[in-house]
């Protein structure tokens, strides 16, 4: 997905909540990929929308709540108008990402009807990918490395430390060796 159909999905996921009688907006926090081709500019395309559905439980709690049921069957009438996977939004992220560093600051990106779209800050997203290093992220890392300042491993340890501050997580996600690899 390039900006322009990101942008393109989640206005359309904004109209079908409308239509699905959603009077609140729906607040998702988005993380990954989207950030690195909205927020950063640093790539032209991702795979999905990784995002926390910030004032709801994740889509697979069971049994699912009204609410939820009417966001998934809201999300699965976008994936049918636009030929794309069910799997284009993806709130899995929720499931590590919040355990490890709760109560992300972010600020709105953008309303598209009853959805509004957060990003945390870039140093957020940085110390999340540090915590979670994939080769794959390898340039997005890299990117961010750069934009926030960051040339040494020391640098990369506070960054973490501020918003991961519990060692146990750390040692769990061998934040250590991540760090190795890149510095």
């Amino acid at each position: 997905m390039e900006e322009e159909e990101i942008e393109t999905y989640l206005k359309a996921l904004g109209e079908e909540l409308e239509r699905q009688g959603i009077t609140q907006p729906i607040r998702i926090l988005v993380v990954g990929g989207v950030f690195m081709v909205c927020a950063m500019k640093s790539r032209d395309a991702t795979e999905d929308i990784d995002a926390i559905l910030l004032d709801l439980p994740e889509l697979t709690d069971k049994p699912p709540i009204e609410i939820i049921k009417k966001f998934i069957r809201a999300k699965n009438a976008v994936a049918k108008r636009f030929e794309i996977p069910r799997k284009w939004f993806n709130d899995s992220v929720k499931e590590f990402l919040l355990d490890y560093a709760p109560n992300p600051p972010f600020s709105l990106w953008k309303t598209f009807q009853m959805l509004h779209v957060f990003f945390p800050p870039k140093e957020y997203v940085l110390a999340s990918k540090l915590m979670t290093f994939r080769l794959k992220d390898y340039d997005d890392v890299e990117a961010l490395l750069q934009d926030v300042g960051i040339e040494t491993r020391e640098q990369a340890q506070a960054l973490v430390d501020r918003f991961v501050p519990d060692k146990r997580w750390q040692e769990h996600y061998e934040l250590s060796k991540n760090l190795d690899t890149l510095f």
